[in-house]
């Protein structure tokens, strides 16, 4: 990895992997299904993201943006490599997924839910 500040310039197989890792990364943080993403996205099956995913594969400039999108972060976002390594992950569990899933009722319920389980475990 580059130092702080620099920026490292990759070929295009070490970008397909980056952008796979962060993609299947993001994708699991949001709890989405490479199915669920794949028919998001407007691909027939599965099978386009896994390869994706594996480095195979390039995405469309246009799926780039529209991805980014659904995984509520920047089209950069998928190519930082330093975004890619395992400690620096965000996971969720799939706990943002729900949240989005919900109305906004059931929004507002979860919230109050998730302060009271914070102030529960305070008190211990």
């Amino acid at each position: 990895m580059a130092p702080k500040g620099v920026i490292k310039v990759m070929n295009k197989e070490d970008a397909k992997k980056v952008f796979g890792k962060n993609l299947k990364r993001l994708r699991l943080a949001r709890g989405l299904s490479q199915d669920e993403l794949s028919k998001r996205l407007g691909y027939t099956n599965r099978s386009s993201i896994n390869k994706i995913e594996l480095g195979k594969n390039d995405m469309p400039r246009s799926k780039i943006v529209q991805a980014a999108n659904i995984l509520g972060v920047s089209p950069l976002e998928l190519f930082k490599e330093s975004a890619a390594e395992p400690d620096t992950a965000f996971k969720d569990n799939g706990i943002t997924a729900i949240f989005e899933k919900l109305s906004p009722n059931g929004q507002e319920e979860l919230k109050k839910f998730a302060e009271y389980l914070l102030q529960k475990e305070g008190d211990k």
